[in-house]
């Protein structure tokens, strides 16, 4: 029965989304955060989906790694930077800033 518990409060966190994001850019563009558990922890990940005409230029960090990285995300394609790994928390909050190129 323990183990039953234990297996569905990992569904339930894997399931939860992230929290929120702060974006800042063009809005043909859409930020989102992603934490798959994988092996020993979470996993977070910043999403960057261009529907614009143009590339973007991005710089992205989380409110758990501040430190900014760079991403080029072509028009119409998906970019994603992975910010952590091992993480023992599901939640965190992406930042990013675009510009077209």
């Amino acid at each position: 029965m323990r183990r039953l518990l234990l297996t569905l409060a990992i569904a339930a966190a894997v399931a939860l989304p992230a929290l929120a994001h702060e974006y800042e850019g063009p809005d043909c563009a859409q930020v989102r955060a992603e934490a798959p558990y994988q092996a020993y922890g979470y996993t977070h990940i910043v999403v960057v989906d261009n529907r614009c005409d143009r590339s973007l230029h991005c710089r992205v960090a989380t409110d758990v790694d501040p430190e900014w990285k760079e991403l080029r995300v072509p028009a119409g394609e998906t970019g994603r930077v992975v910010t952590r790994r091992g993480s023992p928390a599901s939640a965190f909050e992406a930042r990013a800033r675009c510009t077209e190129d």
